[in-house]
C-alpha cells in the first residue's frame, strides 16, 4: 500500500539512514476495517518495530487515512499459520446444517409414546454404526421426531466435537443434488455426503417418486453403511407405507431398527405443560394443565402453541388463567370439550373399585391391610393429581388433620421404590384416572 510508504517517509525524516533502510523492508501492509495490519519479515523485527514506532506509524496513519485507527504488527510465520487455518477450514467438509440448539436430548420429555425412539437414539449416540444402523423413526408431524435427530447430532458432537455429522432433509437433499448437477459439481455432493460420521435425513416421505434423488440417496447410503458409518431417517410413515420408493431402498430401511413415535398420552402432555409453563414463566392451575392436555389430542407443537396463546393472554392483559379463560381463549384452536375438573371424590371412587373395597370402609376407620393400602394410594393420587392442599385432602378423607395424608404419601412413595409390583399399580390406577 502506499501509506506504508508516506509513514516511513514522515518518520524517516527523524531517523538515520540504517533506520530509515530498515523500515522499508516491510513489504505488506493491508488495511481492514478500522486495524492496519503491518507484515515484519520475523519475530525480531516484529519487537523492533512494536518497541520503537508503533505509536509514530499509529499517529501518521490516523492523519493521512483521515480516520481513527489501531495497528497491528504481525510477523510472516503468524500470516502463514492464519492462512493455512483459513484454508483448512474452507477445506472441511459441511459437518452439519441447521442443528437447533434447544433440541438436545435433556430437553425431550420421555413417556411411553416416545421412550423407544429415545432409547434407540441415546444407544446410536453412544455407538456410533455399530448397533441400529440404520435407525428409522416414524410418526405423525409435530411428535418429536426432528427434535430425537438434533439432540442425537449435538451428543455426537459434544463427545466429539471433529466428527463430521450432516443433518438435513430430503427435500433439501433433493434441492442440493438438483443444484449440483446443473453446476457439473454432482463429484463433489456425493464426495460431503459420503465423508461423514453421523448422516440424519428428516422426512424421507418428500423423497417419494423422485426416481434420479432415489438412485443417488441409494448409493451413498450403501457406501456409508458398508464402512459402518450411522445413518437415521425420520418418516410420517413406516417404510412399508412409502409409496413411490424403490424397494430396493425400503429393503434398506428396515434393515435396521423401525421406531414409532406416537401421540403423547395424557401424563407425557401433563409432563410438557409443567416443563414448558416454567420456561415460559406461566402459572397455570392443575385443572387448566389437566384441561389443556385433555383437549390437545394432535401433537405437540399445538399443545406448545396453545400454551403460548394463553401466555400471551395473561401478559397482555394481565391476569391469571382460569379454567373458564382457557376454554375461552383456546376455543378457535381447539375443539373444546366439556372437561371436568379432576375431584378427590373421583380418584376415591376409581381407587376403592380397583381394590374392591367399600368406600365407605376406605373413609372409615377400618385397619384391615387391603382397605388400609388402598386408602393411602388414594390420599397419594389426590396429592399429586389434584391442586388441593393437605387440609382439604384430610377433610375429603374425614381425618381430624392432614398428618395422616403426609403419613401416607410418605409411605407409598418409599414402597414404591422397593416394591415394583405397587409402583405398576400406581401408575395404572393414575393413567386410568387422568383419562376420565
Amino acid at each position: 500500500m502506499r501509506i506504508w510508504e508516506d509513514i516511513v517517509t514522515i518518520i524517516g525524516e527523524k531517523k538515520d539512514r540504517t533506520t530509515l533502510s530498515l523500515l522499508k523492508e516491510v513489504k505488506d501492509v493491508e488495511l481492514s476495517g478500522n486495524t492496519l495490519f503491518i507484515s515484519a519479515p520475523d519475530e525480531v523485527y516484529k519487537e523492533w518495530l512494536i518497541s520503537n514506532f508503533i505509536e509514530d506509524i499509529q499517529e501518521c496513519a490516523c492523519r493521512l487515512l483521515g480516520q481513527k485507527l489501531t495497528v497491528r504488527v504481525i510477523s510472516e510465520g503468524e500470516k502463514k499459520k492464519k492462512a493455512e487455518e483459513v484454508k483448512q477450514t474452507e477445506e472441511k467438509p459441511h459437518r452439519f446444517y441447521r442443528l437447533n440448539p434447544k433440541f438436545v436430548f435433556s430437553n425431550f420429555i420421555v413417556g411411553s409414546c416416545n421412550k423407544m425412539a429415545y432409547s434407540a437414539c441415546m444407544a446410536v449416540a453412544e455407538n456410533l454404526g455399530k448397533i441400529y444402523n440404520p435407525l428409522f423413526i416414524y410418526g405423525g408431524v409435530g411428535l418429536g421426531k426432528t427434535h430425537l435427530l438434533h439432540a442425537t447430532a449435538h451428543y455426537v458432537l459434544s463427545k466429539n466435537p471433529d466428527a463430521n455429522v450432516i443433518y438435513t432433509t430430503a427435500d433439501t437433499f433433493m434441492s442440493e443434488l438438483i443444484s449440483c448437477m446443473q453446476q457439473g459439481s454432482i463429484l463433489q455432493f456425493r464426495q460431503r455426503y459420503r465423508d461423514v460420521d453421523l448422516l440424519l435425513i428428516d422426512d424421507v416421505q418428500f423423497l417419494e417418486g423422485k426416481e434420479r434423488t432415489q438412485i443417488e440417496f441409494y448409493h451413498i447410503f450403501n457406501a456409508l453403511h458398508l464402512i459402518g458409518k450411522q445413518i437415521i431417517l425420520s418418516s410420517d410413515t413406516p417404510p412399508s407405507h412409502l409409496s413411490g420408493i424403490q424397494e430396493r431402498l425400503k429393503s434398506r430401511f428396515i434393515s435396521g431398527l423401525v421406531v414409532e413415535v406416537k401421540k403423547p398420552d395424557i401424563d407425557t402432555k401433563l409432563s410438557i405443560i409443567r416443563k414448558k409453563t416454567k420456561e415460559m414463566n406461566l402459572h397455570l392451575p392443575h385443572d387448566v394443565m389437566l384441561f389443556v392436555s385433555k383437549t390437545v389430542n394432535t401433537n405437540i407443537r399445538e399443545l406448545e402453541g396453545s400454551l403460548h396463546k394463553l401466555k400471551a393472554y395473561s401478559d397482555i392483559m394481565e391476569r391469571p388463567i382460569t379454567l373458564e379463560l382457557a376454554r375461552d381463549i383456546l376455543k378457535d384452536v381447539l375443539k373444546v370439550q366439556n372437561v371436568e375438573e379432576l375431584s378427590i371424590e373421583k380418584i376415591q371412587k376409581e381407587v376403592a373399585s380397583y381394590f374392591a373395597v367399600n368406600l365407605n370402609d376406605m373413609l372409615g376407620n377400618s385397619r384391615r391391610k387391603k382397605v388400609a393400602l388402598a386408602r393411602q394410594i388414594a390420599m397419594y393420587l389426590s396429592r399429586y393429581l389434584t391442586d388441593k392442599s393437605l387440609t382439604e385432602i384430610s377433610k375429603a378423607f374425614k381425618k381430624k388433620d392432614h398428618t395422616t395424608v403426609i403419613n401416607a404419601i410418605e409411605k407409598i412413595e418409599k414402597a414404591m421404590e422397593k416394591d415394583r409390583k405397587l409402583k405398576l399399580t400406581v401408575e395404572f390406577l393414575r393413567d386410568k384416572i387422568l383419562t376420565l
